[in-house]
Protein backbone atom coordinates (compact mmCIF):
# COMPACT_ATOMS: atom_id res chain seq x y z
CA UNK A 1 0.00 0.00 0.00
CA UNK A 2 1.52 3.27 -1.16
CA UNK A 3 1.72 6.08 1.34
CA UNK A 4 0.61 9.38 -0.12
CA UNK A 5 2.83 12.25 0.85
CA UNK A 6 1.29 15.63 1.28
CA UNK A 7 2.68 18.25 -1.07
CA UNK A 8 4.22 21.25 0.60
CA UNK A 9 2.72 24.56 -0.49
CA UNK A 10 4.95 26.48 -2.87
CA UNK A 11 5.96 29.90 -1.67
CA UNK A 12 4.23 32.73 -3.49
CA UNK A 13 6.05 35.51 -5.34
CA UNK A 14 5.35 38.00 -2.56
CA UNK A 15 6.74 35.63 0.05
CA UNK A 16 9.91 35.08 -2.00
CA UNK A 17 10.43 38.81 -2.39
CA UNK A 18 9.99 39.34 1.34
CA UNK A 19 12.53 36.61 2.10
CA UNK A 20 15.02 38.19 -0.33
CA UNK A 21 14.45 41.60 1.26
CA UNK A 22 15.11 40.17 4.71
CA UNK A 23 18.31 38.51 3.52
CA UNK A 24 19.49 41.77 1.93
CA UNK A 25 18.65 43.67 5.11
CA UNK A 26 20.63 41.21 7.22
CA UNK A 27 23.54 41.29 4.80
CA UNK A 28 23.79 45.01 4.12
CA UNK A 29 22.05 46.44 7.18
CA UNK A 30 25.24 47.00 9.16
CA UNK A 31 26.96 48.66 6.21
CA UNK A 32 23.94 50.91 5.69
CA UNK A 33 23.96 51.97 9.33
CA UNK A 34 27.68 52.78 9.12
CA UNK A 35 27.07 54.90 6.02
CA UNK A 36 24.26 56.82 7.75
CA UNK A 37 26.50 57.46 10.75
CA UNK A 38 29.30 58.75 8.52
CA UNK A 39 26.98 61.14 6.65
CA UNK A 40 26.96 64.00 9.10
CA UNK A 41 26.12 67.60 8.37
CA UNK A 42 28.97 70.06 8.15
CA UNK A 43 29.71 71.76 11.44
CA UNK A 44 31.90 74.78 12.01
CA UNK A 45 34.86 74.21 14.31
CA UNK A 46 34.07 74.85 17.97
CA UNK A 47 36.23 77.98 18.23
CA UNK A 48 34.64 79.40 15.09
CA UNK A 49 31.13 78.78 16.43
CA UNK A 50 32.01 80.38 19.77
CA UNK A 51 33.18 83.57 18.02
CA UNK A 52 30.15 83.61 15.74
CA UNK A 53 27.76 83.24 18.67
CA UNK A 54 29.44 86.15 20.45
CA UNK A 55 28.70 88.36 17.44
CA UNK A 56 24.97 88.02 18.17
CA UNK A 57 25.44 89.44 21.66
CA UNK A 58 28.00 92.18 21.00
CA UNK A 59 26.51 94.80 18.67
CA UNK A 60 29.54 97.08 18.92
CA UNK A 61 31.79 94.61 17.12
CA UNK A 62 31.88 93.18 13.62
CA UNK A 63 32.28 89.54 12.62
CA UNK A 64 35.04 89.34 9.99
CA UNK A 65 36.16 86.47 7.74
CA UNK A 66 39.67 87.29 6.55
CA UNK A 67 40.93 86.00 3.18
CA UNK A 68 44.71 86.16 3.28
CA UNK A 69 47.19 86.28 0.42
CA UNK A 70 47.94 82.55 0.80
CA UNK A 71 44.40 81.69 -0.25
CA UNK A 72 43.29 80.67 3.26
CA UNK A 73 40.13 81.68 5.10
CA UNK A 74 41.34 82.54 8.57
CA UNK A 75 39.21 81.84 11.67
CA UNK A 76 36.52 84.48 12.20
CA UNK A 77 37.41 87.57 14.16
CA UNK A 78 35.17 89.74 16.28
CA UNK A 79 36.60 93.24 15.87
CA UNK A 80 35.56 96.66 17.21
CA UNK A 81 34.66 99.39 14.76
CA UNK A 82 37.31 102.13 14.74
CA UNK A 83 36.59 105.75 13.82
CA UNK A 84 33.03 104.84 12.89
CA UNK A 85 33.74 103.05 9.60
CA UNK A 86 36.81 100.81 9.77
CA UNK A 87 38.29 97.72 11.39
CA UNK A 88 41.95 96.96 11.94
CA UNK A 89 43.36 93.55 10.94
CA UNK A 90 47.09 92.92 11.27
CA UNK A 91 47.71 96.68 11.60
CA UNK A 92 45.90 97.34 8.32
CA UNK A 93 42.71 99.42 8.08
CA UNK A 94 39.68 98.08 6.20
CA UNK A 95 36.42 99.85 5.43
CA UNK A 96 33.14 98.88 7.09
CA UNK A 97 30.09 99.39 4.88
CA UNK A 98 26.65 98.25 6.09
CA UNK A 99 25.79 97.35 2.45
CA UNK A 100 28.73 94.93 2.28
CA UNK A 101 27.61 92.51 5.00
CA UNK A 102 26.93 88.89 4.02
CA UNK A 103 24.47 86.55 5.73
CA UNK A 104 25.86 83.28 7.07
CA UNK A 105 22.73 81.65 8.42
CA UNK A 106 21.71 83.81 11.36
CA UNK A 107 25.07 85.59 11.44
CA UNK A 108 26.17 88.69 9.55
CA UNK A 109 29.80 89.08 8.60
CA UNK A 110 32.23 91.02 6.46
CA UNK A 111 34.41 89.24 3.92
CA UNK A 112 37.73 91.03 3.77
CA UNK A 113 40.58 90.30 1.40
CA UNK A 114 44.02 91.04 2.77
CA UNK A 115 44.99 92.89 -0.41
CA UNK A 116 41.88 95.09 -0.67
CA UNK A 117 40.86 97.90 1.67
CA UNK A 118 37.22 97.53 0.63
CA UNK A 119 35.25 94.45 1.76
CA UNK A 120 33.98 91.91 -0.75
CA UNK A 121 30.51 93.02 -1.89
CA UNK A 122 28.22 93.65 -4.85
CA UNK A 123 28.79 97.40 -4.69
CA UNK A 124 31.23 97.33 -7.59
CA UNK A 125 28.60 96.03 -10.01
CA UNK A 126 28.78 99.13 -12.22
CA UNK A 127 32.56 98.82 -12.53
CA UNK A 128 32.32 95.11 -13.34
CA UNK A 129 29.70 95.79 -15.99
CA UNK A 130 31.77 98.61 -17.48
CA UNK A 131 34.79 96.37 -18.01
CA UNK A 132 32.61 93.64 -19.53
CA UNK A 133 32.85 91.01 -16.79
CA UNK A 134 29.21 91.10 -15.65
CA UNK A 135 27.38 87.78 -15.86
CA UNK A 136 23.82 89.12 -16.07
CA UNK A 137 23.91 89.15 -19.89
CA UNK A 138 25.59 85.73 -20.18
CA UNK A 139 22.38 83.88 -19.34
CA UNK A 140 20.51 85.72 -22.09
CA UNK A 141 23.26 85.00 -24.64
CA UNK A 142 23.42 81.31 -23.70
CA UNK A 143 19.64 80.93 -23.96
CA UNK A 144 19.62 82.76 -27.30
CA UNK A 145 22.39 80.55 -28.68
CA UNK A 146 20.68 77.37 -27.47
CA UNK A 147 17.38 78.50 -28.99
CA UNK A 148 19.12 79.21 -32.30
CA UNK A 149 20.66 75.73 -32.26
CA UNK A 150 17.28 74.14 -31.52
CA UNK A 151 15.59 76.11 -34.29
CA UNK A 152 18.43 75.22 -36.62
CA UNK A 153 17.94 71.54 -35.90
CA UNK A 154 14.21 71.82 -36.60
CA UNK A 155 14.51 74.04 -39.70
CA UNK A 156 17.84 73.38 -41.44
CA UNK A 157 16.65 74.77 -44.78
CA UNK A 158 16.14 78.27 -43.41
CA UNK A 159 19.57 78.26 -41.76
CA UNK A 160 21.22 77.26 -45.04
CA UNK A 161 19.36 80.00 -46.90
CA UNK A 162 20.43 82.62 -44.35
CA UNK A 163 24.07 81.50 -44.57
CA UNK A 164 23.98 81.72 -48.39
CA UNK A 165 22.48 85.21 -48.25
CA UNK A 166 25.15 86.35 -45.78
CA UNK A 167 27.90 85.02 -48.07
CA UNK A 168 26.42 86.88 -51.04
CA UNK A 169 26.15 90.12 -49.05
CA UNK A 170 29.78 89.75 -47.99
CA UNK A 171 30.89 89.31 -51.60
CA UNK A 172 28.92 92.40 -52.68
CA UNK A 173 30.41 94.54 -49.89
CA UNK A 174 33.93 93.36 -50.71
CA UNK A 175 33.56 94.15 -54.43
CA UNK A 176 32.02 97.55 -53.73
CA UNK A 177 34.79 98.46 -51.30
CA UNK A 178 37.63 97.29 -53.55
CA UNK A 179 36.28 99.17 -56.58
CA UNK A 180 37.16 96.31 -58.91
CA UNK A 181 36.13 96.74 -62.56
CA UNK A 182 33.40 94.37 -63.63
CA UNK A 183 31.99 94.20 -60.13
CA UNK A 184 28.34 94.17 -61.26
CA UNK A 185 29.02 91.24 -63.55
CA UNK A 186 30.77 89.34 -60.79
CA UNK A 187 27.91 90.03 -58.42
CA UNK A 188 25.40 88.85 -60.98
CA UNK A 189 27.38 85.67 -61.47
CA UNK A 190 27.60 85.12 -57.73
CA UNK A 191 23.85 85.43 -57.18
CA UNK A 192 22.13 82.13 -57.94
CA UNK A 193 18.83 82.15 -59.85
CA UNK A 194 15.73 82.43 -57.71
CA UNK A 195 17.24 84.84 -55.14
CA UNK A 196 15.88 88.35 -54.78
CA UNK A 197 17.16 91.40 -52.98
CA UNK A 198 15.85 91.35 -49.41
CA UNK A 199 15.34 94.77 -47.80
CA UNK A 200 16.44 95.23 -44.18
CA UNK A 201 13.84 94.11 -41.67
CA UNK A 202 11.99 91.89 -44.12
CA UNK A 203 11.00 88.35 -43.09
CA UNK A 204 12.36 85.48 -45.16
CA UNK A 205 9.74 82.81 -45.72
CA UNK A 206 10.74 79.36 -46.90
Amino acid sequence: MAIRQEEKPKPTTNLLSEIQSLRAELKFGDLKQETIKKKKQFKWPFKWRATMRKSLRDRNKVLVLYLNVKGDIEPPRLLPIESGNMVIVKNRPYEVDPRAFWRLGKYKCLLIKEIDRRPVSNLDYVEIKRRGDATDSDEFLIKTAMRAVQLGAKKPIKIVAIVVVLIIVGVVIYLMASGMPGAPAAVAAAVPPGYVDIPPGATVLS
